[in-house]
């Protein structure tokens, strides 16, 4: 169980996919191994205050092997969540001041 809230949502993820979903207000984040469904829409409503959580899909990633110039590397897994919301647009990146 993570200590805090802060510790439930590392970072968000972005590929082509999670872009895609963002303009169906879902966003994808990397949370941490052991958070419940529960933790992360408290994470998320305390970070984003002005949002309300619909709903929450948690998938687990599996670690796999890459062969590297010294040998054979064990990469972590991970866990993602896409979370469906309700409410203004995040914004991933702040605007350019140009």
């Amino acid at each position: 169980m993570a200590s805090e809230l802060k510790d439930v949502i590392l970072e968000p993820i972005i590929t082509e996919k999670s872009t895609a979903l963002a303009a169906h207000s879902k966003y994808t984040f990397k949370v941490a191994k052991n958070a419940s469904k529960s933790q992360i829409k408290e994470a998320f409503e305390q970070i984003f205050p002005k949002r309300k959580v619909l709903s929450i899909q948690t998938a687990k990633i599996t670690g796999h092997t890459k062969r590297t110039k010294k040998g054979i590397k064990l990469l972590l897994g991970a866990k993602k969540a896409v979370v469906s919301v309700e409410g203004d647009r995040i914004e991933y990146f702040p605007e350019s001041a140009s």
